[in-house]
């Protein structure tokens, strides 16, 4: 074996392996990414790589025939052939991504493209005939360049020539587009991109015409492989680091419209706690903290979550809530499973039905009052007017003024029916109405339970803080009705021998206000909140509409009554009623 075989075999491989490192570079982008741009970029990388192995065939003529070294040039040369295309598709890439480049569309387009792509395929045909290649030439050693092979180009060379040209074209106009976007990690990617195509159309052509040594080429071809490389994963990094700013910007947004929704969310993984919002921890009295990654149990224990009805939770201030709840699972990628509870707050909706409810009933009521009313005042006026002509016959005076009294009597509290059940019966009330000493009266209605008081072993005060005398107008038996029911109430709430009612009367700006304060047992907070519904009473023998009917005859009157107590203190309610001249 020759020493120059041995040689030529070496600097073959070491080119061939040389040649290599592009063509594993583009397997690796294209493996991690599958993107345009990815592909683009791998088939950039690869034509490289086609490009320095033909050039490494020239430098095995101690290895391979002529014939294979021939065919494998051919084979290899389009490499150098379909940058070209490859080139002006990275422009036709940017344009079609950014809408602040549609403007070039009329250079840049599909139609250019499989132009240029027919042409190189015209060109790569050339060749393979003798109208491209004619033969080769022997190239001696030099100072730096051992001896290889040249091609003999044809006269159909120049489509290559032409090919070569609109490669620098294209990468030119690369550049032109590069500068027009905004994006800063695609600007600096394609402007390495530029440089590197630059630097290797510029060595390969003057490698190929003999100016520099043949294999220049490949060593330009791994700087440049290297740096297109780099700057791809840079720009991909970036954009990566891009995309999770932008996430991370989302679960945020998405955190505080968690935190801010009013219904109660609750987020599991499995049987762990992974996120609440600061409702369910406003309703629980908890720190988020104290509740993600325990188990569910741990809110389970404290308050239910069935789905099936409304949910009763009792909190910490003793305060009610009704809570419906809702359920769904979430599945990401058959990774995992992640359940959410949702639960919407429906006391104030319980609240108003029952509201609507008493109102029917207080409806009810007033319509069945009025109509016992009507029909039992009927008869009983034939009644007074028969009684009436019987004390008018008999000259003694006995039992008829005494019946004629009860009569009316009865006929006041049929008046009273009608006042719950037909508001316009308020109208004509009024119109009798006479102006009413609210202190005088009640003075009448202290002597009225005094003895009762008394009996019990009870004291009733009134203390007038007046300036002067007030008046109001509310007719005596509504303003006595409503004062008697008050102070009734309180008597009743006080145990025997160990207490006292104070009724205070003052003046507030264009109102008198009247308040009684006893020392009893107070009102618990279920009660105190629906202390005017109808019907609804802690005593035992109440029917639980008193306190109703005084509060419409105190709204009737534009008066209005407030209840305040506390378990075991006592209560204090007050009266207010406009004041007139």
């Amino acid at each position: 074996m020759r020493i120059g075989q041995e040689g030529s075999r070496m600097e073959f491989i070491l080119l061939m392996m040389v040649a290599l490192i592009p063509l594993i570079i583009s397997l690796t982008v294209l493996f991690f990414s599958k993107t345009r741009l990815a592909i683009a970029l791998s088939l950039f990388l690869g034509m490289l790589s086609f490009w320095q192995m033909d050039v490494a065939t020239l430098y095995a003529d101690e290895v391979l025939s002529l014939k294979w070294i021939d065919t494998l040039f051919r084979i290899f040369r389009g490499g150098s052939i379909f940058i070209m295309p490859i080139m002006y598709y990275f422009s036709y890439y940017l344009v079609r991504k950014n809408d602040e480049l549609r403007k070039y569309r009329w250079l840049i387009n599909k139609g250019v493209l499989v132009t240029f792509l027919l042409y190189t395929v015209i060109v790569y045909i050339i060749n393979f005939i003798d109208f491209g290649i004619e033969s080769y030439k022997w190239r001696d050693d030099q100072l730096l360049s051992p001896s290889h092979l040249l091609p003999v180009y044809g006269v159909g060379n120049v489509f290559f020539m032409v090919n070569i040209v609109l490669g620098y074209l294209n990468t030119f106009l690369l550049l032109f587009i590069t500068t027009k976007i905004r994006d800063i990690a695609d600007k600096k990617f394609y402007v390495k991109l530029v440089t590197a195509a630059i630097l290797i159309f510029i060595n390969g052509n003057l490698s190929g015409f003999a100016f520099i040594p043949l294999y220049y080429s490949s060593f330009n071809s791994i700087f440049a492989a290297i740096i297109l490389f780099i700057g791809f994963f840079q720009m991909q990094s970036y954009k990566i680091n891009a995309m999770n700013g932008e996430v991370l910007k989302q679960s945020e947004q998405l955190e505080a419209i968690m935190n801010i929704n009013p219904n109660y969310l609750l987020v599991m993984d499995g049987e762990t706690i992974i996120k609440v919002n600061d409702s369910l921890c406003e309703l629980l009295k908890r720190d988020s903290s104290d509740l993600l990654g325990k188990p569910y149990s741990c809110i389970t224990n404290e308050i239910s979550m069935e789905t099936l009805k409304p949910q009763k939770y009792l909190d910490v201030n003793g305060d009610k809530h009704y809570i419906l709840w809702g359920r769904k699972e979430l599945n990401f990628n058959n990774e995992g499973r992640r359940t959410i509870y949702f639960g919407m707050d429906i006391t104030e909706q319980k609240r108003n039905e029952q509201l609507i409810i008493s109102s029917e009933k207080l409806k009810v009521v007033g319509e069945m009052a009025a109509s016992v009313a009507h029909e039992i005042r009927n008869p009983l006026t034939t009644i007074r007017g028969f009684i009436q002509l019987l004390k008018e016959k008999s000259n003694k005076t006995g039992y008829e003024d005494i019946l004629l009294e009860e009569i009316d009597r009865i006929n006041h509290v049929l008046k009273e029916l009608l006042i719950l059940g037909k508001p316009e019966a308020i109208a004509a009330a009024r119109n009798e109405s006479l102006r009413s000493q609210p202190f005088a009266e009640l003075q009448n209605i202290k002597l009225l339970f005094q003895a009762l008081a008394i009996e019990q072993n009870k004291e009733i005060i009134l203390e007038d803080r007046q300036n002067y005398p007030t008046f109001v107008t509310m007719e005596k038996s509504h303003f006595k009705q409503v004062i008697i029911n008050v102070l009734k109430n309180s008597l009743e709430a006080i145990p025997s021998g160990s207490g006292k009612v104070k009724m205070i009367i003052d003046c507030k700006a264009d109102s008198v206000r009247i308040r009684v304060i006893d020392n009893g047992e107070g009102i618990n907070k279920e009660l105190l909140n629906r202390i005017w519904e109808p019907y609804y009473t802690s005593k035992e023998k109440g029917n639980g509409i008193g306190l109703t009917v005084c509060n419409r005859l105190l709204q009737d009157n534009d008066g209005q009554m407030f209840v305040k107590s506390k378990e075991g203190l006592g209560t204090c309610i007050t009266i207010t009623l406009p004041t007139i001249g």
